[in-house]
């Protein structure tokens, strides 16, 4: 059973881990096929633990799947996934690593990692994986939301958040977050 790859909330609010740092990115090879039944068994009952909020059993039932198959996507992205979830910002990282090994253009995968990048505090890294998505999917308002607060917030480059915010009314001009970033546009005039 395939499930609907989750999202990170590019709203929420986290402080800063330090000096700003540098992922180190492995650039995995896209792994070879495993023993996907096997896979997916261990799979369902990571998703069964992680729906019952069972943080550290699912994530031994991902890291399981991922063994049995290594290019199981939907298992690296869950792993990855569970990971941040958990705040194991190093097994999430290396877990979309993976998981954009499989398949290197899925927005999901991308987005949650370069969110995790943000985590991280590695915020030069997070503004390259946005714009490689939004390269790719211009019209990602969640893309352009998450690049807009690192270059507002983190950055304090307000010309660059500008275009991207600009960009997210354009796009979903009822987001949730759209009174809030109409006040920033008035307070930030060009």
């Amino acid at each position: 059973a395939s499930a609907q790859p989750p999202q990170v909330s590019a709203t929420s609010p986290v402080a800063p881990t330090g000096p700003l740092s540098r992922y180190n990115y492995r650039a995995p090879d896209t792994p070879g096929p495993g023993n996907r039944a096997e896979a997916q068994r261990f799979f369902d009952q990571a998703l069964q633990a992680h729906r019952a909020h069972r943080l550290n059993d699912a994530l031994q039932f991902y890291r399981q799947a991922v063994q049995q198959d290594p290019s199981f996507f939907e298992a690296q992205f869950y792993l990855a996934f569970a990971a941040a979830e958990a705040g194991n910002l190093p097994t999430a990282l290396t877990g979309y690593e993976n998981a954009l090994a499989i398949k290197p253009n899925d927005v999901n995968a991308r987005y949650n990692f370069a969110l995790v990048l943000k985590q991280a505090n590695c915020l030069s890294d997070a503004v390259n994986e946005l714009e490689r998505l939004l390269a790719s999917h211009p019209n990602e308002a969640r893309g352009h939301l998450a690049l807009a607060n690192i270059y507002a917030q983190q950055l304090r480059q307000p010309g660059l958040a500008r275009q991207h915010y600009l960009k997210v009314l354009e796009l979903d001009p009822r987001n949730p977050q759209a009174p809030t970033i109409g006040y920033w546009l008035r307070d930030h005039p060009e």
